[in-house]
This record gives structure tokens, C-alpha cells and sequence, in this order.
């Protein structure tokens, strides 16, 4: 299992806002007025807008992960603007969206397994000790899916994921991030959106 996680590599400016998000990975999504989309082709027609040559506080490993998915254009960002604090040391709290392969637990036994798994795979990951708050099964618009909750891979920050299944062997991940005083404030709005979740 991946856990992929967009901090503070985007060197940002303005984006179109808008209210209904349509992907090219096959869903779509209401999102707040406020909320600044970046699709998965925008990101890789611009480059220039990611800078990989200054990025403190994340692991090799993890970079190694994030920076391919990225250039290539496979992930969807919205960035959630709160204040001009918010940006502070080149970060804003964000959603990234991708398509994984790989299975979302069926039954208790799977989700056991799994959920002891993932603090190790974080840890090894974000190359520190992590806490993992939440683990569990949950249903997304009638699909199953995982949702777990842990310590950023940016110190200072936490995560949340669902891994929405879309078939046997392929789910999309939406994995918020945020920084540890902004968290609560995003919470809700992040389950709202995931709960307008069309598949297409």
C-alpha cells in the first residue's frame, strides 16, 4: 500500500476557481468556492510551478514516490486557502487525488491486517515515528472504501486518506494535508466533499 503525500513543493499564484471538479481520472467533486483546483494535465504542462530542488523536511523515499506522480501528471491537487499564514514555509494545506493499484479491505480480517501493517509503511516511509489516529472500513456513495488518519509526512502536519475502491484491483486516493493548528477547521469540509463523489 502507498501513501502519497503533495507538501510544500508547489510554488504557487492563482488558479481558476471553481465548484464542480471534473477529473480525467473518472470522478468528479463539489468543492468550495474557495478551494484552488489544479488538474493532473495542468500540472504537467507546467513544470515550472514545482520546485524539487528546495524541499525540507521530506524523506528520499517519500520524494521518490511523489515527484514522478506529479510529472507525469497523475494527480489532481486542490489547495485550501484559510490566510496568508497558511502558506508559511512554502505550504498549504491540500487535497491530492490519485489512482492506485491494488485492493481496499473486504471484510475484518483484510482490514486487520492492513491497519497493522500501515504505521509501519508510514514510518519507513516518512523515515520517523508517526501516529496513526484512525484505521477503518467506511462506505463512500455505496463503494468500499479505507480511511485512515496519521501524522503528516511534513512534521507539523496530519493526514487523512480514503482509498476508494473501483474495482478488484485499482482505488482512488484522496489524502488530505494539513498543518496540525488548520486540521480541525478542514475535517468536515474534506468528508463533505468526498460524499459528492461521482464516479464516472
Amino acid at each position: 500500500m502507498k501513501y502519497l503525500l503533495l507538501t510544500g513543493l508547489l510554488l504557487i499564484s492563482s488558479f481558476t476557481q471553481a465548484k464542480q471538479a471534473t477529473s480525467d481520472l473518472g470522478y468528479s467533486i463539489e468543492i468550495p468556492d474557495s478551494w484552488l483546483p489544479l488538474t493532473g494535465p495542468e500540472i504537467k504542462a507546467n513544470p515550472d510551478l514545482f520546485n524539487f530542488e528546495q524541499v525540507d523536511g521530506l524523506s528520499p523515499a517519500l520524494l521518490e514516490q511523489i515527484v514522478p506522480v506529479i510529472q507525469s501528471g497523475n494527480m489532481d491537487i486542490y489547495f485550501i486557502p484559510h490566510s496568508t499564514d497558511n502558506t508559511a514555509n512554502n505550504f498549504t494545506d491540500n487535497i491530492n487525488v490519485m489512482k492506485q493499484i491494488g485492493s481496499v479491505p473486504n471484510n475484518l480480517d483484510e482490514l486487520t491486517q492492513v491497519c497493522a501493517a500501515a504505521k509501519s509503511e508510514l514510518n519507513n516511509l516518512f523515515q520517523r515515528d508517526i501516529k496513526m489516529y484512525e484505521c477503518k472500513q467506511t462506505d463512500v456513495k455505496g463503494k468500499n472504501a479505507l480511511y485512515t488518519k496519521f501524522d503528516g509526512a511534513l512534521a507539523g502536519t496530519i493526514s487523512a486518506q480514503y482509498h476508494i475502491a473501483l474495482s478488484e484491483n485499482v482505488f482512488l486516493m484522496f489524502t488530505v494535508t494539513a498543518k496540525s493548528d488548520t486540521y480541525e477547521t478542514i475535517e468536515k469540509p474534506f468528508r463533505d466533499v468526498i460524499n459528492t463523489l461521482n464516479i464516472r
